[in-house]
């Protein structure tokens, strides 16, 4: 009796076939899931990155703009372009406790000695107890603010040495130039930095801009400047607003004239924040355009 071999058991080449077929098609199938997942995680990170610029320069501007007062406060703003605004900004208070035809002694309140260290001397003003403005005196170059021993300040019966707070006490100093007409005894004061803010072309990322901060004190022979926050398109503004007020009180990209800055109540910020890259998939960064205005606090009414 003839015997047949038994037939080995497997696949044939069309159900191989057909398994790498389907394999293949789960395979694409899953490689564009995670790579559409990735690309939207990237694209949600990069608004979330261009949110995060423009939240970040509100809140450095904010806390300068909001010091300004509505006279004198402003010095110079970017009439063209509506890029850059020079502010003089206070960075600590007192009074008036000595009058000199040269110089004016200050009893200051207390304040962080980082903050004053940190500083750029571009001057002090004096409120002026008739009209309620102040009065400004700039630092030149050769003028300066020096620590005094705080008895300067009690003759006239002003204890700045008693005022204490997280424990630092206060202090007199002596400042030059010569004080503005009218300044006298008991008068309240604050020295002041000249700050600029200005959008300008970003040392960071090419063909955009970044928000530059610098902080210029006597003559602007003493300053320092740095890049804050970056990129921003080249879109970024600052516009005004005025006395007496626009319809319904809208900012005005129109510049006062330099004679007519003292009407300036405050800025509307554009920040037009951008990613840093650009998503895969995408042609440009994600924007993330925010608008902000910030009014003076120190606002009399006129």
């Amino acid at each position: 009796m003839r015997t047949h071999p038994r037939r080995r058991s497997g696949f044939s080449l069309v159900e191989i076939l057909t398994a790498l077929t389907i394999l293949a098609i789960i395979g694409v199938a899953m490689t564009k899931m995670i790579i559409g997942q990735t690309r939207s995680f990237q694209f949600d990170n990069a608004g979330r990155r261009a949110r995060s610029a423009a939240r970040s320069a509100m809140n450095v501007m904010i806390t300068d703009l909001r010091m300004v007062q509505d006279n004198g406060g402003i010095d110079s703003i970017d009439a063209t372009n509506n890029r850059w605004i020079e502010v003089r900004t206070p960075y600590v208070f007192g009074v008036v406790c000595e009058v000199n035809a040269s110089y004016a002694m200050i009893g200051l309140v207390p304040v962080d000695s980082f903050q004053v260290r940190s500083s750029k001397y571009a001057g002090y003003a004096v409120r002026n107890s008739t009209t309620g403005a102040y009065g400004y005196s700039a630092a030149g170059a050769s003028d300066t603010i020096s620590v005094q021993d705080v008895s300067k300040c009690h003759t006239p019966g002003y204890y700045p040495d008693t005022a204490t707070v997280a424990g630092r006490s206060g202090m007199v100093v002596k400042v030059t130039p010569a004080p503005p007409a009218g300044t006298a005894v008991g008068d309240p004061a604050f020295v002041y930095q000249r700050v600029r803010y200005e959008f300008k072309a970003s040392s960071i990322y090419a063909n955009r801009l970044g928000l530059w901060r610098k902080i210029m004190g006597r003559a602007n022979t003493d300053s320092l400047k740095e890049e804050l926050i970056a990129p921003f398109s080249s879109t970024a503004r600052f516009k005004y607003f005025v006395n007496p007020s626009n319809y319904r009180d809208t900012a005005s990209s129109t510049a006062p004239l330099q004679a007519n800055l003292n009407t300036i109540r405050g800025f509307q910020i554009y920040l037009p924040a951008e990613s840093s890259d650009t998503v895969p998939g995408h042609t440009a960064p994600q924007y993330a355009n925010t608008t902000t205005a910030v009014f003076f606090k120190n606002t009399r009414v006129q």
